[in-house]
């Protein structure tokens, strides 16, 4: 499993090629912006001008993606010139149902899935501290640990390609909590502001409560309103609400957050903040709540 192919350079992808190249991998790089395969190329990638020639002699491919249907798309395309016991191991935010038919394609093939989520932001990934589940066909589960390992520091595996999906689930769940903790969190900035409450000792408060790194680092992000350096965009939020809103509605549940969430995002947008971190719906709560 030296030679991998990897589809999908945004800012996640490209943090997970660069620590791939660091830890030895053979790296041969597709992005449909030829422009962002040259930092990787630099460092060692080999970048391909079609997914047919990226991924024909690969061992493994990798996709980090941005949404269902991109990860769809690009599947549909691999898997014309995939060779038969290949292995394709998908990193995108997806829904379970995708998942489930991207196992069933593979195996049309004779190729194998492996569903594989990450947790973390790229400045983690780039020091190899991020947090994957994994699920798929067993016998590959030493190697999957032993490659999710150039970027991962905490690795699960949730099963066979019985449990598929539980990686998807699992993603969901963490990126809902943290997506609705982003919400509660600018409520309580803009509360304690309205009420006389120093932010600072709020602050303190909340790191106090969310110990975990994720959370302290969008305390600080909404308190110092610092939006311009982009961790996960307002667009990705957006597209991540969409999925626990049909998550959730499949399982038979309704996700009264995420609605909430959804108006935030679209509020966003509409008010020209797409290019700023997803933690920005802050300036939305604000300015319903009549800050400037």
């Amino acid at each position: 499993m030296k030679k991998i192919t990897f589809i999908g350079l945004g800012q996640m992808g490209s943090a997970l090629v660069e620590r791939l190249l660091t830890n030895g991998y053979e790296v041969t790089v597709f992005n449909r912006t030829a422009a962002k395969s040259a930092p990787l190329i630099a460092l060692g990638a080999t970048a391909i001008e079609s997914i047919a020639q990226a991924v024909a002699e690969a061992d493994v491919v990798m996709s980090c993606l941005l949404n269902d249907q991109a990860v769809l798309d690009v599947s549909e395309q691999m898997i014309l010139h995939l060779p038969a016991n290949a292995i394709h191991i998908g990193l995108s935010t997806i829904l379970p149902a995708t998942a489930e038919m991207l196992m069933k394609l593979h195996t049309e093939n004779k190729s194998y899935y492996i569903s594989t989520v990450i947790l973390g932001v790229p400045s983690v990934a780039r020091r190899g501290g991020l947090t994957a589940f994994f699920a798929g066909k067993e016998d590959f589960k030493d190697q999957v640990i032993a490659l999710l390992s150039a970027f991962a520091e905490h690795i699960t595996c949730l099963g066979g390609e019985t449990n598929i999906k539980s990686p998807n689930l699992m993603k969901i769940c963490m990126n809902y909590s943290l997506s609705t903790a982003i919400e509660l969190i600018s409520e309580l900035y803009v509360f304690a502001e309205k009420s006389g409450l120093d932010i600072d000792v709020l602050k303190t408060g909340l790191h106090q409560i969310y110990g975990h790194p994720a959370f302290k680092l969008y305390v600080d992000k909404i308190h110092d309103r610092n939006f311009d350096q982009v961790n996960f965009s307002m667009a990705g939020g957006k597209k991540d609400i969409g999925i626990f809103q049909e998550a959730f509605a499949q399982a038979g549940v309704a996700p009264e957050i995420g609605n909430i969430l959804k108006s935030r995002f679209d509020n966003a947008l509409a008010q020209g903040l797409g290019d700023k971190d997803w933690s920005g719906i802050y300036e939305v709560i604000r300015k319903k709540s009549g800050l400037s």
